[in-house]
């Protein structure tokens, strides 16, 4: 039938009778057979295109941001930020209105605040006030996100920027491996990337790659298959042990999602996991299955490549100031001082990271500020439940393969690991902004939020 120019496709296809508003509209991955619509959003202007364009270019470049960099100012990405961040504040402005934020937002913005605030407190003050700074950028761009992409076709389309932008780095790294230029011993690592930092970027790809494959046909499935394969190569050339378990994590998306696929897509699938062994055999070294291999031993009676002495020093630092912490950005100056024996001697700069992000943010923000930011996990974990089934294991994937991840890497300070909150609270808040693109239809009126408000 057809109403207001909208025209709405029988769902008796599905066998599942329509007994609610919001059943009217169909998210991607959902089989029903009735018409999608664009959900909560609007058609950008010029300028709003311009600025998700630059949106699409800065998530473009998180996979590879170290391969471009400006000398006295910082990686290309940053620039494109920049550029992303004024052109989106001219499109909002044109627009005259902002968007409700979500609980996700406001929770993140106390946790950047008590960033701001350790300032006072710092042990560190230069670092802590460089830090905040920096806090404020990415939680521009997480606004970014929930401005520029309220509707699935948005987000889709961020999401195959990411993932594009990951065979940069991928064939880079294979690159790099055919002409023997490590970046460590017996270790691969393209855009100029750390190889631990580069496994997560790529494990974390994995989902994202495989959603998209999953609703994409034609060519464009193919070059996600080919993704896959390069993903799964680049990891193992980084022989990183903590992305490899995050990469076990990233593929129960498969099982947890099987049945949706038909006979054409699990032949598909087996073809691509075949091309994935051969790849493997023939690129990966022996180093790094070697190196791979000693991670039971590592975990029984191994200092994990001293994190866990890293470790102990953080908690210790800890027990000194646990409320508080000792500043933003101050562990890496306040743990050097702790340690018996300096580490990473063969480094510019021997200070090490915490190699833990939940114990890098305990330390630095003690528990009032872990506790934020435990708040904001939660919260991201709480409102998955609204979401269609392969959208949320999408993203229950997503956040372990994270969780996982980050306990060996200090990512609270890195793009990706806001990039897929900021995707994540996105597409949650798609789900509440269906209903008023529904109610016009019905001659409701959608609430928005003036700029003068």
């Amino acid at each position: 039938m057809t109403l207001n120019g909208i025209k709405f496709v029988s769902a008796k296809r599905s066998g599942q009778p329509v007994t609610r508003l919001g059943d009217f509209c169909a998210f991607p991955g959902q089989r029903g057979g009735i018409s999608r619509l664009p959900v909560g959003a609007e058609e950008f202007s010029v300028l709003g295109k311009f600025a998700f364009a630059s949106l699409w270019l800065l998530v473009f470049a998180m996979p590879w941001e170290d391969a471009i960099t400006i000398t006295d100012f910082g990686t290309s990405v940053r620039l494109v930020g920049m550029i992303a961040v004024g052109l989106g504040v001219l499109a909002i402005i044109e627009r005259g209105k902002v968007r409700r934020p979500a609980p996700g937002h406001i929770v993140m913005a106390l946790f950047v605040l008590l960033a701001a605030v350790s300032y006072l407190w710092s042990l560190f003050p230069e670092g802590t006030l460089v830090q905040a700074f920096s806090y404020m950028q990415l939680f521009a761009m997480v606004w970014l996100i929930w401005e520029l992409a309220p509707g699935w076709q948005e987000q889709m389309r961020l999401m195959q920027a990411y993932v594009l932008g990951s065979f940069i780095s991928g064939i880079d790294t294979v690159y790099l491996f055919l002409r023997h230029q490590e970046s460590a011993y017996q270790r691969y690592a393209g855009a100029r990337l750390d190889a631990n930092d580069l496994g997560l970027i790529m494990a974390l790809s994995i989902p994202m790659s495989y959603h998209l494959l999953i609703e994409n046909k034609g060519w464009m499935a193919w070059v996600y298959r080919a993704q896959l394969i390069l993903a799964g190569t680049t990891i193992l050339l980084t022989a990183s042990r903590g992305a490899t378990l995050a990469t076990v994590v990233a593929l129960a998306i498969v099982p947890l999602t099987q049945a949706r696929l038909n006979g054409r897509q699990r032949i598909a699938l087996l073809l691509t996991l075949a091309l994935l062994v051969a790849g493997a055999l023939y690129f990966v070294p022996a180093t790094s299955w070697e190196r791979l291999s000693t991670m039971p031993s590592e975990f029984e009676r191994g200092t994990l490549t001293g994190r866990t002495i890293i470790w102990r020093a953080g908690w210790e630092i800890f027990r000194v100031h646990p409320f508080f912490g000792i500043g933003a950005n101050a562990f890496r100056l306040i743990v050097s001082r702790v340690l018996v024996e300096p580490i990473r001697l063969e480094e510019p700069d021997p200070a090490p990271p915490a190699h833990n992000t939940f114990l890098s943010v305990l330390v630095e923000q003690g528990v009032i500020g872990f506790a934020v930011f435990c708040a904001l996990l939660s919260v991201l974990a709480l409102s998955l439940r609204g979401l269609p089934p392969f959208q949320q294991r999408l993203w229950i994937v997503s956040l372990a393969v994270w969780v996982v991840g980050v306990s060996s890497l200090t990512w609270e300070m890195r793009k990706p690991t806001w990039f897929f909150v900021g995707l994540i609270m996105a597409q949650c808040g798609a789900i509440p902004h269906q209903r008023p693109a529904q109610s016009r239809a019905f001659g409701f009126a959608e609430t928005q939020l003036p700029l003068h408000a």
